[in-house]
């Protein structure tokens, strides 16, 4: 069995690993000696590697060649090159960078941002001007990707919008998604809210996609309230919350003993177009019953009745499977 540009480009990622760049580059002649021509992948271990080692010069020439052999970089190759490019201190060649991704065609990564935004957050890191995130940061000035939104900054923000400006390729609602997406995994619903009302400044409206991610943020900070108003703006926009959201919400609201809003947030969800089974399933099955709310989820199938909403015979014996599992356990606990 012969090799393939797989088995060459593991062993030529194996020895960059170790910068044992005279070996790899052996490896590679070998491999295009038998016919084999490297790809995206293999030119990309390159450059990563040549790039950890702050050798900027040769992952330029990588780049070069590549593109003269008609391979043409992909999301992660412009990826890995800013990232070199930041963490070497030159931010302008990493932004020149992102404006020649974007040219080629690719949208930047949830991961690119992270990448700037390190970046950003360490320029100023070392110049002394983070703020109290209430983070605590290495003693060596190093930012570890999986922080970088744990400390953004509002400021860090409208930087990273002011060179992407400067470099040509202007913030677009994907850039707002990224970055409220970031904040509202670490629960910094006050900074995503502040980049939710720059983007409208700037023409740039929510999509239903940041919407959800808010009502996530919400509730994973048990703002059942606030999730509430914001799914009436949802509506008036014409945008749904997924059924996570929805799950999430109601469970919450019933959790918090706020069962009227509960069921009137589901009244009001019912026709709005969601497929009736997956409600059943997603909200009362997965979600209540999981959780022990029985007669919440039995006065939200009386909702569901009384609207003359139909569902599948199959879901509705899983619903009445789930109340007799619950109430057997019920009774259970009540007698031993």
């Amino acid at each position: 069995m012969k090799p393939t540009i797989v088995t060459y480009s593991i062993i030529i990622e194996q020895m960059l690993k170790e910068f044992d760049f005279d070996s790899a580059y052996r490896v590679l002649n070998h491999m295009i000696s038998v016919g084999l021509k490297p790809d995206v992948c293999t030119y990309t271990s390159f450059l990563l590697a040549y790039c950890n080692q702050g050798m900027l010069k040769e992952a330029e020439d990588v780049m070069v060649k590549m593109k003269e052999k008609g391979v043409q970089p992909d999301l992660m190759a412009y990826t890995v090159l800013i990232d070199g490019y930041g963490r070497s201190g030159f931010i302008d060649l990493a932004f020149d960078t992102l404006k020649s991704m974007v040219d080629a065609g690719y949208e930047p990564s949830h991961y690119t941002y992270s990448v700037l935004i390190k970046h950003l957050s360490h320029e100023k890191l070392i110049n002394g001007n983070i703020g109290r995130t209430g983070f605590d940061l290495p003693n060596d000035g190093s930012i570890n990707i999986a922080d970088v939104w744990k400390i953004m900054e509002h400021d860090t923000a409208l930087k990273l919008f002011e060179k992407m400006k400067q470099h040509g390729c202007a913030p677009n609602l994907n850039t707002y998604n990224a970055l409220i997406t970031g904040l509202c995994r670490e629960r910094r619903l006050e900074e995503a809210w502040r980049l939710v009302d720059h983007s409208k400044q700037c023409g740039i409206s929510p999509s239903e996609d940041i919407y959800n991610k808010l009502v996530e943020c919400c509730c994973n900070k048990r703002m059942y309230e606030e999730a509430v108003d914001l799914i009436d703006v949802m509506l008036k926009h014409g945008f749904l919350p997924h059924l996570e959201c929805f799950k999430r919400l109601v469970c919450g609201l019933y959790d918090d003993g706020n069962d009227e809003k509960a069921k009137a947030t589901f009244y009001r969800l019912l026709h709005c177009g969601y497929n009736y089974d997956e409600m059943a399933w997603k909200v009362l099955i997965d979600g209540l019953l999981q959780r022990g709310f029985v007669n919440g989820c039995s006065e939200l199938v009386n909702v569901m009745e009384k609207s003359g909403c139909t569902i599948d015979p199959q879901t509705h014996a899983m619903l009445i499977q789930g109340f007799l599992v619950k109430e057997r356990a019920h009774t259970h606990n009540n007698t031993s």
